[in-house]
């Protein structure tokens, strides 16, 4: 019986971590487009400058 209810407590943390893992990536992503807007930067030419570092052409 005790190995049951470890089970079940172990996957209920583990959803409950799954989704406070998916929450936490969704407030940063709002937090970074948030701060793009602010900055009038746009999110592809962040991308593009990120990935060529800064020169070549564009994705």
């Amino acid at each position: 019986m005790e190995d049951e209810a470890k089970k079940f407590i172990t996957g209920k943390s583990i959803m409950w971590f799954l989704i406070a893992a998916i929450a936490m990536g969704f407030y940063y992503l709002i937090i970074d487009i948030g701060l793009m807007k602010v900055q009038g930067l746009d999110f592809f030419y962040l991308w593009s400058s990120g990935d060529t570092g800064g020169g070549g052409g564009g994705h």
